[in-house]
């Protein structure tokens, strides 16, 4: 089974990671493509250690790059046992639907 979601990814939030810095865009892009668990408020159940290594970055880089995207509202915490923190997608990251339904006029 892979961890990647299928297809789901808004166009629109992609392009915005583009202005992020690598090791931000690397981590926003690596959170929209991981699958999320409903159990945990649809957070990325995995570790620092386990993502780092997945997108081929250092830990400590990592675990400062998370504060940062969480104040720009790319991330959220959104789960936590013990000292582990699972994060999410923030506000920023989160697929919007602008299409407003058309309304008979006659």
């Amino acid at each position: 089974m892979s961890d990647l979601v299928p297809d789901g990814i808004d166009p629109a939030v992609l392009r915005q990671t583009l202005s992020l810095p690598h090791p931000q865009m690397r981590i926003v892009t690596y959170y929209l493509t991981a699958r999320k668990d409903p159990e945990f408020d649809n957070a990325v159940v995995k570790t620092g250690e386990k993502i780092a290594e997945e997108i081929g970055m250092n830990r400590p880089l990592l675990s400062r790059t998370i504060p940062q995207l969480i104040k720009a509202g790319w991330l959220r915490l959104a789960s936590r046992h013990g000292n582990i923190r699972y994060y999410g997608l923030g506000p920023r990251a989160e697929e919007r639907n602008n299409v407003v339904p058309l309304r008979r006029t006659a």
